[in-house]
């Protein structure tokens, strides 16, 4: 049995991609974002990747002392360097012992060191960085959400990688924590999603994989007429699959002028995708208009459907709910849209230092240690995730796995991140995205209304 499929429960857990990117909509939360998978695309109450709520109060004070839950490692013994990390809470003692035994490992490698490991909820841990930020008790290291490194980054709150990131990373997740051309977080782990299909049901309607846009229309009506599940299932709540549709079109989210962004939903490129996702939706439940990821994916474990967008932990959870689903089930890359790609969201953690650090190069040397590949491709899949790092990406088990590895081509060379500034954080607490969304499904706008309320409010969130 394949070395991913046996994470399921651990992915469910750890997974707020967010940023983790993740997602955090309602329902969907990324490691880091706003679907729900926290992260990692962290969307498990939703999806899961870090909560969305990325905006931090004007002003903050920090209270005397600023402690996270959760601390495994002893004090920092007497005259010797010390290390406070705070890493997210991943729902999962195997994956904590992996954390524990990594800092216990650095600390034989560097004598008189102490490495003390705190682990906070993803739910507080935005509110705990800008507490700590605001009252100059920051750890020397920590995980952070890939769509909250900008936002602490504006803030002033993180130190600058030293000397930059090299195409050792995965290009995506260093755009991610990249603010007027520095880098402020080395990407940890992350995931991308692909397509997850039937190849059973796609047996059954005599269909290929579509590859486009017009692959994917045809290819729903023919499974609609001749099988008996639906073809595909949309979520109104699923910012990680519409989102990057707008990429596939041809546009970008948001585009930077200067110091202003201009939206990009209300073109043409995003106009096509907003349309094109609702009419995906004919074949899904009306119930659907306020699922998230979770939802779909269940949905698909159950049978119902024949294709689903989805990451890695995704697949693995789906087979461990239905193993009858075993040599029935493929990966492809998304069909590229009418912008010739087929790009999608990146979501995960960086590791992180902090401006105010007792200890800058010591932290700079647990980060390398911690991104060591053998060190962060067995974080990374016991997470569900695939390592932020090239090196560790290709050391991975998924590397070589004929069903996941569409999932490693699709994060290293069709995967992007969005736009990397404070703003987003608002944006995806706000549920600009997935409000317009939901209200076209409902008939209460059109396509084009929605896109120019998504564009309006984006604007004043991203330039506010």
């Amino acid at each position: 049995m394949r070395v991913m499929r046996t994470l399921a429960l651990v992915a469910i857990l750890a997974l707020v991609l967010a940023a983790c990117g993740g997602d955090s909509e309602g329902g969907d939360t990324t490691a880091a974002s706003a679907d729900t998978e926290a992260p990692a695309d962290t969307e498990a109450s939703a999806e899961t990747e870090a909560p969305a709520e990325t905006e931090a109060p004007a002003e903050t004070e920090a209270p005397a002392e600023t402690e996270a839950p959760g601390t495994t490692a002893g004090p920092a013994t007497e005259g010797g360097d010390s290390l406070t990390v705070w890493i997210m809470e991943p729902g999962n003692d195997e994956v904590q012992r992996v954390v524990d035994e990594t800092a216990a490992a650095f600390e034989e490698q560097n004598e008189g060191t102490s490495v003390e490991i705190q682990y906070v909820p993803w739910a507080s841990a935005h509110d705990q960085f800008v507490t700590a930020i605001g009252g100059g008790q920051v750890p020397d290291v920590a995980e952070m959400g890939t769509t909250w490194t900008a936002e602490f980054a504006e803030l002033g709150g993180l130190a600058p990688v030293e000397g930059g990131l090299g195409d050792e990373y995965v290009e995506s997740l260093v755009e991610a924590g990249t603010v007027d051309d520095t880098a402020y977080g080395y990407p940890w782990y992350a995931g991308a999603r692909a397509l997850i299909y039937r190849t059973d049901i796609f047996e059954e309607a005599s269909v290929e994989v579509p590859e486009t846009w017009e692959d994917l229309i045809t290819v729903s009506q023919t499974i609609a007429e001749s099988t008996d599940v639906a073809p595909i299932h949309i979520a109104g709540v699923y910012t990680h699959m519409m989102v990057p549709m707008i990429w596939q079109a041809g546009g970008e989210i948001a585009t930077l002028e200067g110091d202003t962004w201009t939206p990009g939903v209300d073109t043409e490129a995003g106009r096509q995708a907003l349309q094109t996702y609702v009419d995906l939706a004919e074949w899904s439940p009306e119930g659907a208009i306020q699922w998230n990821s979770v939802d779909v994916r269940d949905a698909f474990a159950n049978g119902d459907s024949a294709m689903m967008v989805g990451g890695g932990w995704d697949l693995s959870a789906i087979l461990a709910a239905n193993p009858d689903l075993e040599g029935n089930v493929g990966v492809a890359m998304l069909p590229a849209g009418p912008g010739g790609n087929n790009d999608t969201f990146a979501g995960g953690s960086h590791l992180v230092t902090f401006q105010g650090s007792e200890n800058p190069e010591l932290a700079s040397a647990f980060i390398d240690f911690m991104l060591q590949p053998e060190n962060v491709s067995t974080f990374a899949e016991q997470v569900g995730f695939l390592p932020g790092t090239v090196s560790g990406v290709e050391a991975s088990s998924a590397a070589g796995d004929e069903l996941y590895g569409p999932f490693v081509t699709q994060l290293v060379d069709h995967s992007r991140s969005y736009p990397a500034t404070a703003g987003w954080g608002a944006v995806e607490g706000d549920a600009t995205l997935t409000n317009g969304i939901q209200q076209v499904m409902q008939g209460s706008l059109s396509v084009e209304e929605a896109a120019a309320q998504i564009d309006a409010t984006m604007s004043e969130l991203l330039n506010g």
